[in-house]
């Protein structure tokens, strides 16, 4: 499941997640399938995200980790350090 802009929506996307209006009202069920005209309604009524199948696209994983390292270039003390240990091997779970 990942969350998308309803600009970037297509039709043929599936919803996995319930749409629901500012009063909490589910108008677009989880499940249903979006139609061009689906889409626009969606705009219409100022819903800005929704929740469709799929996978976000990762950038390689050496651009990640170059990243974190120049985040972290200055990092001496051991609780920075953690953080980054725990975030690196985060990371190199999400690319198995």
């Amino acid at each position: 499941m990942i969350k998308i802009s309803i600009d970037k929506a297509k039709a043929g996307m599936k919803i996995t997640k319930d749409v629901v209006n500012e009063a909490g009202m589910v108008i677009v069920p989880a499940g249903r399938e979006l139609t061009d005209s689906l889409i626009d309604k969606l705009s219409m009524m100022n819903i800005e995200f929704i929740y469709v199948e799929g996978q976000k696209d990762l950038p390689p994983k050496e651009e990640v980790f170059a990243g974190i390292e120049k985040r972290f270039m200055k990092a001496k003390d051991a609780p920075t350090l953690l953080i980054k240990k725990i975030l690196e091997s985060h990371i190199e779970e999400l690319y198995k």
